[in-house]
């Protein structure tokens, strides 16, 4: 089994994160399974904003190209490994791989183990965004507003040499979402959880801490075999109803998104 999984960041130039997620990765694939670790061919780390985020999405080289890319290879599975969810529903129209991101699967998941959820953001303008995504997703009986660490993804980066002040503000928010009645404590980006992971942070004040990343590698392996097995996938009915192969190919032209290098037998 190959899985691909696909970061919204140029992880090529983060050296602590991408060896840090290597690890965590690697320590809890099946012995089975192949793990493709990629980023964005290049792109901004501004990610708070939205603006940002659609160009690192959509560009040549950006996210919905690296997973088209991924069901040109043969992968069984793309997991987005990604709190923002990016491109996640727009891929699904157009690879017949399952593909599944962050942000929607775990808060899924945290509904299986725990009443009500929230999640920390590294910012508050991406915490609003989640708050955003759980109202789209139909979660929102279920979810409390998101809290954050009010720092912006570079400085998050520092954080591998250094964790102490970025788990403080971890460990104090969570507290506050504790109190507010959250059950399930979601680390909403796969750089900080990766970093809590690596903390061992795993409950505060009684509140599941949540393995973000391990919950979507587990699943992408889960969905994986589902499709394998028993060919289950995306409904093509009304929202991942796709376009036909050839105006896929067309539009991959006009916007100049490069084509995936052919597979080594």
């Amino acid at each position: 089994m190959k899985i691909w999984w696909q970061s919204s960041t140029p992880i090529h130039r983060l050296d602590d994160y991408r060896n840090t997620l290597t690890k965590n990765l690697n320590d809890l694939k099946r012995s089975d399974v192949e793990i493709h670790i990629n980023g964005v061919d290049d792109g901004s780390m501004d990610l708070h904003y939205n603006s940002v985020v659609a160009v690192n999405n959509f560009g040549a080289g950006g996210v919905l190209n690296k997973i088209m890319q991924a069901g040109e290879q043969g992968y069984d599975a793309v997991a987005i490994g990604c709190f923002l969810d990016p491109a996640m529903q727009e891929a699904r129209e157009v690879v017949p791989i399952p593909v599944i991101g962050l942000g929607e699967t775990t808060m899924l998941m945290a509904c299986m183990y725990g009443y009500k959820f929230s999640g920390i953001a590294f910012h508050a303008k991406q915490a609003q965004y989640y708050d955003r995504k759980a109202f789209e997703y139909g979660l929102a009986a279920r979810h409390i507003p998101f809290g954050n660490l009010g720092i912006d993804f570079t400085q998050v980066q520092t954080a591998f040499t250094d964790p102490k002040e970025m788990t403080e503000n971890f460990i104090r928010e969570s507290k506050r979402l504790a109190a507010e009645g959250a059950e399930v404590i979601l680390a909403a980006c796969a750089t900080v959880n990766a970093i809590i992971r690596r903390e061992n942070i795993t409950e505060i004040d009684g509140a599941l801490i949540m393995d973000c990343n391990a919950v979507l590698l587990k699943t992408a392996e889960a969905v994986a075999e589902l499709h394998r097995s028993i060919g289950l996938t995306s409904s093509r009915r009304m929202m991942y109803q796709g376009p036909q192969q050839d105006a896929i190919d067309k539009w991959k032209k006009i916007y100049g998104f490069r084509s995936a290098p052919q597979l080594k037998v």
